[in-house]
């Protein structure tokens, strides 16, 4: 019976801690108020049934509710613990940066560094060979932010993890509308991801000349996605036996961007 009254006393504490770590952290922004101007400084929350901020101002006991068209802008601070968990991610040290950024995308969502969390925590469920859980993952955030799509490096993992679970017909579908669209970036990266289904297909030429060599002279200024398109060109003259052709695209990665992951990866030997 002793064992049984600790046993359940346990429970009850574990419990209860459980509901103290899941209750809604409070996350201050600063909103503008569409129409007005009007700025509103307090704790802010999510309310995803109703797809509603909630908006408790400093001072008051009253809580506004706004809709995403009634809010002009709103300014939230980086949580402290985002850098960090990036850097986790990055390194592949996942078994830290998971939790983090779950959490950071729990706690802010559709404040601003959901986003961000989400896709470095795509790319961690894509280090441990889980791609259809980034997907999953990726479509609840669109669902309730559709403009996440518009974010190249969360729309760029996105991609990459429809890829890895061959789901070509939603990716091309992703593709063209992203490709036709106003961001070149995000056109530049989409462009990559063409070459990356040509690839994967088997077809290297449609890989360097629709993919990586298009991005490379087409989108030359946008920086972010050059590296990477001159890796995977070198790769693919590499496997078609077009060696001085391979190291010339190695030479302009080493050389315009020293300190990329990919221009580590040459030097690395990979």
């Amino acid at each position: 019976m002793i064992r049984r009254r600790v046993t359940r006393a346990m429970a009850v504490l574990l419990v209860s801690l459980l509901a103290v770590g899941a209750a809604d952290a409070a996350v201050t922004a600063v909103i503008t108020k569409a129409g007005t101007g009007q700025k509103l400084k307090g704790t802010v929350k999510w309310l995803a049934i109703s797809k509603q901020y909630e908006i408790r101002p400093e001072g008051s006991s009253v809580a506004y509710k706004l809709a995403p068209s009634d809010v002009a802008d709103f300014q939230v601070a980086r949580p402290a613990e985002l850098d960090a968990a990036v850097k986790n991610a990055r390194s592949g040290r996942t078994a830290q940066a998971v939790p983090v950024l779950e959490k950071i995308m729990r706690d802010y969502t559709m404040l601003e560094h959901d986003v961000v969390a989400a896709q470095y925590l795509a790319q961690c469920y894509m280090k441990t060979k889980d791609p259809r859980k980034a997907v999953s993952m990726c479509d609840r955030v669109m669902a309730s932010n559709p403009n996440a799509a518009e974010d190249p490096g969360f729309a760029g993992i996105y991609w990459q993890a429809l890829l890895e679970t061959d789901q070509y017909s939603k990716l091309d579908r992703a593709l063209g509308i992203a490709i036709k669209g106003a961001s070149r970036e995000l056109a530049a990266v989409a462009q990559l991801r063409r070459g990356d289904i040509a690839k994967q297909k088997g077809k290297l030429e449609d890989a360097l000349i629709d993919g990586y060599l298009r991005t490379v002279v087409f989108f030359q200024s946008v920086k972010s996605v050059q590296p990477e398109a001159l890796f995977k060109a070198a790769e693919c003259f590499q496997e078609k036996g077009q060696h001085p052709y391979a190291e010339k695209m190695r030479k302009e990665l080493l050389s315009s961007y020293p300190q990329s992951e990919y221009a580590r990866r040459v030097r690395a030997g990979a």
